[in-house]
């Protein structure tokens, strides 16, 4: 047979085996198996400068993006099994790719790419391996055109960007499921999840930000921000209150559908709206004459910024000055309020145990909705508000998803209680490492092991990237940590932490 080999051995002794593999697709070159075979053949004449050349490439990414912890060696192991799995997703030579919600370590989601990648692993990128996070940004630019036709099949203007994304940014998320009891469920959350605009637009500003490269910015990311910013302003409906709405709507909650004002989609649909404003301001006085032939290839109209300003400054958030909490959307509190906690020693979703029409008429959450809102937009809220909003919804929430204990983790962490975040860190870190949702099988979750890296560096660390002197950090370490080592680029320079629970050294440099 084609490939077939064998050998003689003897008995007692060693052998080691290396497999060489190559793979090329059709979008190397239409003769994709010749030329992985041709590939592999030529590279087994160099192979061990090929294995030295991996073992170069693994050492200089783990200098970049080991964060070391002395005194928990099972959060040492859970944060480099993330890091680990987060590197090999990623692929910045590829920008037509992007990272789907198995990573490559299994079959689910069938490799779709979720908010997962923008919200939950890009700032993992974008401190360690910027040139990765571009990749994965500009696969966002190059499916703009399927975002465009999905916002104006729907009626609106800009970009609606697919809740499940495959290589041509059409969304794939599939119209039924089948339940554990064997119904049949509609799925809504391709049609109505539409905050995945916001949360590409977001990523897109905080890599310009955190870089400097006004490149992407002017070929992509204005662009990008720019029709997220008009589908926001068109999908918002002014009504008798003069105020703009978002109706019919699932937040990151996805055990409420069809909701009106979401508190996290018009959250981040507001900032979406005034940082556009903002970017089309620098673009037209920095580079007027790219910001003409953008302005005249989208149609954009003059001065059309000023009215996501206006629709950002009057668009419903559900915020109570009075109480200080946010309403996750409207109706929200009028929910039945069921107590978690005669829950504690439950070993199924909440969902399955309440049955979906009766969680839908609760205020139990299946993920952090307020939470992460209260965390993406950490720098916009008042301290007394982000505590408040944190310590209602937090009792509310039955962690559904497996990307809610380390956002859980993080705020808990930036509010002081070590204590409840590190329970968190820890559930979060046993998702995959003691299968304690029992779906590790179809493959890790990429998106919680970035949110474990950022509980540690955003939460126990306490980064701070909005200063005049760069990066800062405000350590709350638990007390089992005796310190945490990082490094992290930002905008070119490397900065290195050496932490303990009661203060930070920051050494920068120019080079990796």
């Amino acid at each position: 047979m084609d490939g077939q080999q064998s050998l003689d051995v003897e008995l007692g002794k060693t052998y080691r085996l290396d497999r060489v593999a190559a793979v090329h697709t059709s979008r190397d070159t239409p003769e994709s198996d010749e030329a992985a075979r041709s590939h592999a053949a030529r590279a087994v004449e160099y192979v061990s400068g090929e294995v030295d050349q991996h073992r170069a490439a693994w050492l200089a990414r783990w200098n970049a993006s080991d964060v070391q912890i002395e005194g928990d060696p099972v959060a040492q192991r859970a944060l480099r099994f993330a890091a680990y799995h987060l590197l090999s997703s990623a692929n910045p030579q590829d920008e037509r790719v992007s990272v789907g919600a198995k990573g490559l370590s299994g079959p689910g989601y069938k490799g779709h790419v979720f908010w997962d990648t923008e919200i939950f692993m890009l700032p993992f990128y974008l401190l360690t391996y910027p040139e990765a996070a571009r990749a994965l940004l500009m696969y966002r630019f190059h499916t703009l055109a399927a975002a465009r036709a999905d916002a104006a099949r729907r009626g609106y203007r800009g970009a609606l960007y697919a809740w499940e994304s495959a290589d041509t940014g059409e969304d794939m998320t599939p119209p039924f499921a089948i339940a554990p009891d064997g119904e049949v469920v509609r799925i809504l959350t391709g049609e109505q999840e539409q905050h995945i605009s916001a949360d590409v637009a977001y990523a897109v500003w905080n890599y310009w930000r955190a870089t400097d490269d006004d490149r992407f910015l002017v070929d992509a990311g204005a662009e990008i921000l720019v029709e997220t910013a008009r589908f926001w302003a068109s999908r918002s409906t002014l009504e008798d209150d003069k105020r703009y709405h978002i109706r019919g709507v699932i937040g990151p909650d996805e055990y409420h559908e069809a909701v009106d004002d979401n508190a996290y989609t018009n959250g981040l649909a507001q900032w979406n709206l005034d940082a556009a404003a903002e970017v089309a301001e620098i673009f037209s006085e920095r580079w007027p004459v790219q910001w003409q032939a953008l302005s005249r290839r989208l149609g954009l109209a003059d001065e059309e910024w000023r009215t996501w300003q206006q629709v950002a400054r009057d668009l419903y958030t559900g915020f109570n000055e009075r109480t200080g909490l946010f309403e996750q959307f409207h109706g929200y509190f009028d929910l039945e309020d069921i107590d978690l906690a005669t829950y504690s020693t439950r070993t199924a979703p909440m969902d399955l145990l309440l049955g979906r029409e009766r969680i839908a008429q609760s205020q139990v959450i299946k993920q952090p909705d307020v939470v992460m809102l209260v965390h993406l937009l950490w720098d916009r809220l008042p301290a007394d508000v982000r505590k408040i909003n944190f310590d209602y919804y937090e009792p509310r929430c039955g962690h559904g998803s497996s990307l809610s204990p380390a956002i859980h983790a993080l705020v808990a962490a930036r509010l002081g209680d070590t204590e409840l975040a590190e329970r968190y860190f820890h559930q979060s870190a046993e998702i995959d490492l003691a299968n304690n949702m029992g779906n590790a099988a179809n493959g890790v979750h990429v998106g919680a092991l970035g949110g474990l890296w950022q509980a540690t560096v955003f939460g126990f660390a306490g980064l701070r990237l909005i200063t005049e002197d760069g990066p800062e950090c405000d350590p709350m370490l638990p007390s089992s940590w005796r310190s945490l080592s990082m490094r992290l680029q930002w905008r070119g320079l490397w900065h290195e932490f050496n932490l303990s629970g009661r203060g930070a050294a920051d050494n920068s440099k120019g080079d990796p």
